[in-house]
C-alpha cells in the first residue's frame, strides 16, 4: 500500500470568515445599575415623600438587588457548595 501524502487529509473550509454574535451577559451588568441608584434613591427621595415611604423604596431596592446576586450566584456552575 503506497504511502499517502498530507494532500489527502480534510482541509477547513475557505469561505469568508464567520462573525460569531456576541452579546454581553446582562445579568452580571445588572449591578452597574444598582450600585448609582441605591444613593440616588435617598437623595432623590429625600423631602418629596414621607420618610417612612423614603425608606421602605430604599430598603426594598436592596432586598431586589441581594435577591438577583443570590439568583445568578445560584445559577453560576462556577459556584460550587464546598466541592
Amino acid at each position: 500500500m503506497p504511502p499517502q501524502d498530507d494532500d489527502s487529509l480534510p482541509l477547513p473550509p475557505t469561505g469568508p470568515p464567520r462573525h460569531i454574535k456576541r452579546e454581553p451577559n446582562w445579568h452580571r451588568l445588572v449591578p452597574l445599575v444598582y450600585a448609582p441608584l441605591i444613593p440616588l434613591i435617598r437623595i432623590g427621595l429625600n423631602g418629596r415623600v414621607a420618610p417612612a415611604t423614603r425608606d421602605a423604596v430604599f430598603f426594598g431596592t436592596v432586598l431586589l438587588a441581594l435577591g438577583h446576586a443570590g439568583w445568578v450566584m445560584t445559577s453560576d456552575s462556577s459556584m460550587g457548595a464546598g466541592n
